[in-house]
């Protein structure tokens, strides 16, 4: 989500976040990092989705010495 679709975004967000203070006193800079940290990192190789791969399974079994 861009902060032009919604003026009160950054604002909310940095609040949420305890940046209320750096937003009042450094509003271009926090705005500036919350619209690069909004944007992703790079896309994923051809074939891959977010969940390609699931999380592995926590398995207490494999810690219990003696079974």
């Amino acid at each position: 989500m861009s902060s032009t679709e919604n003026p009160d975004f950054i604002p909310m967000l940095a609040e949420q976040n305890g940046l209320k203070r750096a937003l009042e006193k450094f509003p271009d800079g926090v705005k500036g990092a919350a619209e690069r940290g909004l944007r992703p990192v790079g896309s994923l190789p051809p074939g891959n989705s977010p969940t390609t791969n699931p999380a592995p399974v926590f398995n207490p079994e494999q810690y219990e010495p003696g079974k």
